[in-house]
């Protein structure tokens, strides 16, 4: 018997399933694109489960007849391109014909179209392990694709998948993509019996990205438009208005969305020309001819190969360059924009729901009760001082263990509180512990601990927070709305008060007491990033990256002197806490340098 033998036709599927399938965003980007190919001008999206429950496209496209129908979902059948010289100019967005039949092999699978021409539709039912089955149907013109248990058939994928929420997340991302370079075609996104994106036909490029990102984000809208040898870039970038995070930066080549190194490569050195932090809203177009570009690269067509990169990457740059405009008019942008929308938004006593305390206090004054007695009494530190630490620490018995002068090898966790020496640069703290010497992080040592505290306020039912004097009105873009508005319980559990207050608008009348922030505009738009933002993280869940940030945000910061007691009370806390050596973004919290290394440096060993 041979070893080599043919594949099945079922496990072929199965891993063209694979490659063009990653999850239940590949499958919305995949029918999104079939859609627009067929001239949709309306596209609805029904989701339940974050899409690994159902996927439903519907769009009013020239739909299919009965026969194109049968053929769409048999692999490698296409409308899109007929010989090898086709693949040189690709125009469309799908044409490798393994989009329905890849996600049919995984999927319970059902497409309903009609092409306003036969006298009826067709509903066709593809099973992964029955035959497909026919039957005439009743639709208006158009395509309607259902995808229900995405990969039920294959477990080993399905255990890979992501939470509702992060799924839901990824989808939002996608449908808001492919809603920029089409501002004449309306999206609805529905998920959960609940409608969490409404787009409708907008009047320009400019009103679509201003559904997107927000109304806040118009009067830094900056346009871009250069060409340089047959290659044309057009979009919009803020000037002055920055993001912590790039997940508002959208590359499109020939109306594709694409991720591509040359292209973000290009666009960080056009903006490190100013002095901003984080990083601007990008909605770039490159026109090209399509012959310069292969689209073929990766069979999900996510990632594209330029013949001629450098060309590219220059006028990328020079346009974006050209949009932010010189670097002292965008400061003067930058600090009118980051001054607060609402200067009274100071925190103050807390208060019963609804109403707002009329003792507000100073962003340098402390709150009554927000230290214990003697810490306050006791230590030698100006009051701004403390404010900054303010809930640092609770008050616990300080052991300081003996020393011993044999060396044991690397300390264990148990000695992490040793003997306080000192303080590096006044960001890390210096311990002799029997292994050697340790150093401690102090901002993310502390960042772990108060993550810790906002973790079991959150999961025994909220915890406490303070009312503002003036409520803040958060502006959302349709994509941070839609999550936002999907993500408000949590947001209450971590301390926040927040309600829809009209259309994309939220309004918050509470934080978290533990909450110390002088720009609450600022800080929000920051949380909002970090949760959004799912590259980089291990954190998976939308609370826990809201927890995450608002303990950074309260942790005391670096180049922060702290007293003797302050140190060992934190060391003290880091013990008892969940995980003393990483916070909860992965970074390290101690290093430890053996005693031998260093005696072997000093050629004592």
């Amino acid at each position: 018997m041979p070893r080599i033998q043919l594949l099945s036709s079922d496990l072929i599927n199965k891993i063209a399933a694979g490659e063009v399938i990653e999850r239940p965003s590949s499958v919305v980007k995949e029918l999104m694109e079939n859609a627009i190919d067929a001239s949709a001008q309306s596209i609805e999206i029904i989701l339940e489960g974050g899409g690994k429950k159902l996927i439903q496209v519907s769009d009013d496209g020239t739909g299919m007849s009965e026969a194109d129908a049968i053929l769409s979902v048999e692999r490698h059948a296409t409308s899109k391109i007929r010989d090898f010289d086709d693949l040189s100019s690709i125009s469309t967005l799908g044409f490798r014909g393994e989009a329905l039949p890849s996600i049919a092999s995984v999927s319970s699978f059902t497409i309903t179209t009609w092409d306003g021409l036969e006298e009826h539709g067709i509903e066709i039912y593809a099973d992964p392990v029955a035959a497909i089955a026919t039957r005439p149907a009743a639709r208006d013109r158009g395509t309607t694709i259902r995808v229900a248990e995405l990969f039920e058939n294959v477990p080993a994928r399905r255990k890979f998948l992501k939470s509702a929420d992060a799924e839901f997340r990824a989808i939002v991302t996608v449908v808001s993509s492919y809603a920029l370079p089409s501002p004449g075609r309306a999206f609805r996104l529905e998920h959960n019996g609940r409608t969490v994106l409404d787009l409708p036909r907008a009047e320009s490029g400019r009103h679509r990205v201003e559904q997107l990102l927000g109304s806040d984000v118009a009067p830094s809208l900056s346009p871009i438009a250069l060409a340089i040898d047959g290659c044309k870039a057009t979009g919009f970038v803020t000037r002055g208005v920055r993001f912590g995070s790039r997940r508002n930066q959208y590359f499109f080549v020939n109306g594709r969305l694409v991720r591509d190194r040359v292209l973000t490569h290009a666009a960080t050195r056009a903006c490190e020309a100013f002095d901003f932090e984080g990083h601007p809203a990008i909605v770039l177009f490159l026109e090209m001819d399509p012959a310069t570009v292969d689209v073929n690269v990766h069979p999900a067509k996510t990632e594209v190969r330029f013949r001629d990169s450098g060309s590219v990457h220059v006028i990328v740059e020079q346009s974006i360059k050209a949009a932010l405009g010189g670097a002292e008019e965008g400061s003067r942008l930058l600090a009118s924009q980051v001054a607060p929308r609402v200067s009274e938004n100071v925190v103050g006593t807390p208060g019963p729901p609804g109403s707002f305390s009329e003792g507000a206090l100073r962003e340098q004054e402390l709150l009554p009760g927000a230290f214990p007695s003697y810490l306050t009494e006791s230590m030698p530190l100006r009051r701004e001082s403390l404010y900054e630490v303010a809930p640092l620490f609770q008050q616990r018995p300080v052991v300081q263990p003996p020393r011993e002068e044999v060396d044991r090898g690397p300390a264990s966790i148990g000695d992490l509180q040793g003997r306080v020496i000192g303080q590096y640069r006044m960001s890390y703290i210096l311990c002799d512990v029997p292994g050697g010497l340790r150093l401690v992080d102090q901002h993310v040592a502390h960042e772990r601990v108060l993550y810790d505290r906002f973790e079991r306020l959150a999961s025994s039912g909220g915890g406490a927070m303070q009312h503002l004097l003036t409520p803040y009105v958060h502006e959302a873009g349709a994509a941070e709305g839609a999550v936002l508005e999907s993500q408000l319980t949590d947001l209450r559990n971590v301390g926040f008060e927040i309600e829809r207050f009209s259309g994309r608008s939220f309004a918050i009348t509470a934080v978290p007491s533990d909450l110390r922030v002088k720009n609450l505009a600022t800080f929000f738009a920051k949380l909002v990033d970090a949760a959004l933002e799912e590259k980089g993280s291990h954190l998976t869940h939308l609370r826990e990256k809201m927890l995450a940030s608002i303990a950074c945000q309260a942790a005391i910061k670096v180049h922060r002197p702290l007293g003797g007691e302050e140190m060992s009370l934190l060391l003290s806390d880091l013990l008892a806490s969940s995980n003393p050596y990483a916070c909860p973004h992965g970074r390290p919290i101690i290093v430890d340098i053996r005693h031998l290394d260093i005696e072997k440096h000093f050629h004592r060993k």
